[in-house]
């Protein structure tokens, strides 16, 4: 069973999302995006630039993850086909988030600020999320590897303030963290501004823990 919270912008960038509710999903069809959330910590390390920019051209987005997947706009039906497969995708161990750095791209006629990170190993689950959906049926997927976790819409902000941030932010990286799950997302956009909706989480690998040491 899917389900789901809806994302919008938010004032207290370190808190945590509220806990999923599950429903059936309804309406016509959807675009759907399969990401990474960030663990905690990573999450917070880059709260903490979107805190402080240098000034209102630079406008944080409220929800920090990477996208994966991009999936062709499919009706509720397929959506719930899609949603059980993706449940039966294992790997034999989690994905390795490994934060490289920032740069910029271009994104629809945006210029954006990315956090960067290594793409290797989630290009092997962004494979297995694609075959997943093609066994479900789904027409068409789009890899949207190698992509960054977007901090901020640049746009407005100019050339030279862009380039020297990313010149004395060149040496912070976050923590490097494992990651056991990714999500789904409906986007879209409400009168303005973007939404979010997570309409479901897929725990893909089993989280390891060390055993407790014997006395």
């Amino acid at each position: 069973m899917a389900h789901h919270i809806v994302i919008g912008p938010v004032d207290d960038l370190s808190g945590s999302w509220p806990a999923p509710s599950r429903c059936q999903s309804q309406g016509p069809n959807m675009h759907l995006i399969a990401g990474l959330s960030l663990p905690m910590e990573m999450r917070l390390f880059l709260h903490g630039f979107q805190n402080f920019f240098p000034s209102r051209d630079w406008k944080p987005l409220p929800l920090l993850y990477l996208p994966l997947v991009a999936f062709e706009r499919m009706p509720p039906q397929v959506w719930e086909e899609l949603d059980q497969t993706l449940y039966t995708l294992h790997l034999p161990a989690p994905v390795t988030l490994r934060h490289t750095g920032f740069d910029v791209s271009l994104k629809q006629n945006r210029i954006m600020l990315e956090a960067t990170v290594e793409a290797s190993v989630i290009d092997h689950l962004s494979v297995k999320i694609r075959n997943q959906a093609r066994l479900a049926g789904v027409p068409s997927t789009r890899s949207l590897i190698p992509s960054g976790i977007a901090l901020a819409d640049i746009t407005d902000v100019d050339p030279d303030v862009c380039s020297l941030w990313l010149a004395t932010h060149r040496h912070l990286f976050a923590q490097i963290e494992e990651v056991y799950e990714f999500t789904v997302f409906k986007t879209g956009k409400n009168r303005e501004n973007p939404f979010w909706e997570v309409m479901a989480e897929y725990q893909f690998a089993e989280e390891f823990s060390s055993p407790a040491s014997l006395l």
